[in-house]
């Protein structure tokens, strides 16, 4: 964590004092259709149910065995400060020096770490991000049927009638090369989703304002007496930069990977794919944490359970006592079309960074949503924890190739 901070701190710096000699300042007219075009791409990638889940399963592990929790929020403000400069550096390096992000990697490093990259960064989204979408929508489903017809889901029903058939329908859709027609349809559907995502919130947000004094102190009140000075601080900044890099990607290559299309100058790329991670970061950590608070307060039978499914009942209780059906609609759908989004993204970024054949990418993708389709019914545990810890192989190559470019190889690419 000190590593990270210093070296992202240090990255900014870099950044910031070379800006004007490896770019210039883009003196065109904003064009409508590229700005949505990014922030689409982007939004659609990281915006999802994982966001949700995420960081609910952050306030559970900020909490003392429940107790507290609320206190992310302020961490995750904390850890923007450094990450979502890092996201702008990341971005303009991947333009001016137009490599993909494993290609930057073994410029800057080597050949091995851009296969180590390549290799965690396909198994975080296909096995790791796709099962925290599984997670979510049969989390949903079951609570559907358990509030709705008094029925309890069983595993295995669960899995043959959710899981199965989702694993079935996207491997269909890859192996007849169809996956960039549904994401393209998914993404603008999506964007739709979010923005009634957000005027759900909003109304939510004028239902309850008078809460938000109360939510504002409990951030507070956690923050100040987290477990201790001496634990708290340490645990409290990890879980936050955890949820920002989930949330976000910040770090990972991903939003070098949504800009390369590159319609926009390096410069105007960086700053929308910055902007797209305050948006999300704002979905899902202000979004999420204020809804399940105020339920958690101010409703009987929601409390901050170490069971991911409680936390996600918790959530939709909270939703549909403040907004009714209309609301819970929203967030179903927000549920549905945003982890099919990433579930078929997520061969996206397999496609464009593995050197392998086709019928060996296809393969190896179908394994790993399949076993993260199984763990998300049976060990959903599992796939959180090795989450995090690709995240921290990924982050950290990434991170380290562009420490290493700032300080040794960006003298290469100024403007003559």
């Amino acid at each position: 964590m000190p590593l990270l901070i210093i070296s992202g701190a240090f990255i900014t710096y870099r950044t910031i004092k070379l800006l004007n000699t490896i770019s210039e300042n883009d003196k065109t007219k904003w064009k409508f259709s590229k700005i949505k075009n990014a922030l689409t791409i982007s939004l659609s990638s990281k915006v999802g149910t994982g966001a949700i889940i995420g960081v609910l399963a952050a306030m559970w592990k900020a909490s003392n065995n429940g107790v507290g929790g609320e206190s992310i929020v302020l961490w995750v403000a904390i850890g923007m400060l450094i990450l979502v400069p890092l996201t702008y550096s990341e971005v303009l390096f991947s333009q001016i020096t137009k490599k993909t992000p494993r290609d930057f990697i073994e410029f800057n490093i080597n050949r091995k770490a851009g296969a180590v990259y390549t290799i965690g960064l396909v198994i975080l989204y296909s096995f790791g991000f796709v099962g925290f979408q599984l997670t979510g929508i049969q989390s949903v489903v079951k609570i559907f049927f358990k509030q709705s017809f008094n029925y309890e889901l069983t595993h295995n029903t669960l899995l043959m009638y959710i899981i199965v058939p989702i694993v079935l329908g996207v491997s269909i859709i890859v192996i007849t090369k169809s996956h960039k027609l549904f994401i393209n349809a998914l993404g603008s559907m999506i964007s739709l989703v979010i923005l009634f995502y957000t005027i759900f919130f909003i109304v939510f947000l004028y239902s309850t304002i008078e809460f938000v004094p109360q939510y504002i102190s409990l951030i507070w009140r956690d923050f100040i007496t987290f477990k201790s000075a001496s634990i708290g601080i340490p645990i409290g900044l990890i879980i936050g930069f955890q949820r920002i890099i989930q949330i976000s990607e910040t770090g990972l290559g991903t939003s070098a990977l949504a800009s390369s299309d590159r319609e926009n100058s390096p410069r105007r790329e960086a700053l929308l794919q910055s902007i797209s991670t305050i948006i999300s970061i704002f979905i899902a950590v202000v979004i999420t944490s204020y809804v399940f608070t105020y339920g958690r307060y101010n409703l009987d039978n929601i409390a901050l359970s170490g069971n991911g499914v409680e936390r996600i009942s918790g959530y939709l209780t909270s939703v549909f006592s403040v907004t009714g059906y209309l609301g819970l609609g929203i967030i179903v759908a927000f549920f549905v079309l945003s982890g099919m989004t990433t579930v078929l993204g997520s061969f996206h970024f397999l496609n464009v960074t593995m050197n392998i054949s086709e019928n060996k990418k296809i393969i190896f993708y179908i394994s790993l949503i399949t076993l993260s389709g199984i763990l998300s019914i049976s060990n959903f545990d599992v796939i959180f924890d090795a989450a995090d810890l690709l995240m921290f192989i990924v982050g950290s190559l990434n991170i380290m190739a562009i420490f290493i470019f700032v300080i040794k190889n960006i003298n290469k690419f100024k403007i003559k």
